[in-house]
């Protein structure tokens, strides 16, 4: 009996250990105050698996490791040290040339520079240009703690010439943009960002220019627990542009809501996800100007408008429209560090999309598209996603359409 009330005391007094020290293993180039200002684990505390977790998930969602875990090692005042160790993703390609596929724009061929975590600061530095569907060039530069306290800071300055997708026009943009933002908490996430844009519109025989200042603001309300992959959560995201300028006067509202739900506590996850979109535009209203639906990132399923869709499928272009989706995420693979130190993992994904233009709505002529879709976590971009869905409207089904972007659609 002796025994085993000494073996419970024991059991008892090894669950609370106190922390006398935590330590970061794996940084070589990333600075050690970019990881500690992430982890709220409190020193000479009990150590708490949940507050572990939450410490690992905030470093995972910095983008700059392939992998983090913790240990501990026990100390002769029986206290311990608890360890996070990083592996530390790939922060910088070379100056190269490479080919690129945009959705809207076609292939190009792109020459890039860029230099993520930047001095080892979590800044994100592009030098970039290409030719081809889309021909660029351009520097960005982007800080998320740029002052203390989560207060950010990005800067773009670029030039775009590419064709419309469904319009026989040539486009040429050209845009200086600087924004700031500001989080509260760990949850709510503002942006606000002032451009100063021209956007040429132009064939052989007309010629439209609109010159404006677009100032756009972001308010976000983030509870995920992994950006890249969520497990559960909520993200509500509404943002507002002004659009004001020669021959031009816009106010666009965009909202989106998405949930997510794990349906295991394995380590292969099983989630379902759901979103809801919507935009809403007051003021100028031109054929240059209108959106479309039917693309990787509103109803899968659906080829890519060109000059004959818009004439035969009208219902797909306006400057309002309403579309949600459902996924089903199952981690074939979870997320692992490869032997050349980068991450890879597997998700399947089960995925039904449905939405209309607004403009289009007394003819209820809804677009529904459904398929199948795999996600790869991969160096630098987060998430690389390949779908394939077919499309219907009025009963009436379409012979499908692949579909690749970058990040989750929600």
């Amino acid at each position: 009996m002796f025994f085993l009330i000494l073996t419970s005391i024991q059991l008892q007094t090894k669950n609370k250990v106190l922390i006398s020290r935590i330590e970061v293993e794996g940084n070589t180039k990333t600075k050690d105050f970019i990881i500690n200002r992430e982890i709220r684990h409190p020193v000479n505390g009990l150590i708490d698996s949940a507050k572990i977790n939450q410490d690992i998930n905030r470093l995972e969602n910095l983008g700059l490791f392939s992998g983090v875990s913790w240990t501990i090692k026990s100390l002769e005042d029986s206290t311990i040290i608890l360890k996070y160790i990083v592996k530390e993703s790939i922060q910088k390609t070379p100056p190269t040339v490479f080919p690129t596929y945009n959705e809207n724009k076609g292939w190009s061929l792109n020459a890039l520079w860029l230099l993520n975590n930047f001095r080892g600061r979590n800044q994100l530095l592009t030098i970039s240009g290409s030719i081809g569907g889309e021909d660029t060039y351009g520097i960005s530069f982007n800080d998320p703690w740029i002052f203390n306290n989560h207060i950010s800071f990005s800067l773009n300055i670029s030039r775009n010439l590419f064709k419309h997708r469904f319009l026989n026009r040539d486009i040429d943009l050209n845009r200086f943009k600087i924004g700031f933002g500001k989080w509260f908490g760990d949850n709510i996430k503002t942006v606000i960002a002032i451009a100063l844009e021209s956007k040429e519109f132009s064939n052989k025989k007309e010629y439209d220019l609109f010159k404006y200042i677009d100032i756009h603001s972001m308010l976000k309300y983030d509870t995920r627990d992994i950006y890249w992959n969520p497990g559960k959560g909520i993200l509500f995201n509404n943002s507002i542009q002004y659009i004001e300028g020669y021959k031009i006067e816009n106010l666009i509202w965009d909202q989106s809501y998405s949930f997510y739900f794990s349906l295991n506590r394995f380590k292969k996850k099983t989630i379902i996800a759901f979103n809801g979109s919507l935009k809403q535009k007051l003021g100028y209203r031109n054929q240059f100007w209108q959106n479309y639906i039917g693309s990787s990132n509103t109803i899968r399923g659906w080829p890519i408008p060109d000059y004959k869709t818009y004439d035969n499928e009208s219902y797909r272009f306006g400057h309002e429209y309403l579309h949600a989706s459902i996924e089903y995420r199952y981690e074939i693979i979870p997320k692992y560090i490869t032997t050349y130190g980068i991450e890879s993992g597997l998700v399947i994904v089960l995925f039904a999309d449905f939405g209309y233009m607004l403009n289009h709505w007394p003819d209820k002529l809804i677009m529904n598209g459904t398929g199948i879709g795999v996600r790869i976590p991969f160096p630098l971009v987060g998430v690389l996603r390949l779908d394939f869905g077919v499309g219907a409207i009025k009963n009436k089904w379409n012979s499908g359409s692949f579909h690749f972007g970058i990040g989750q659609k929600f």
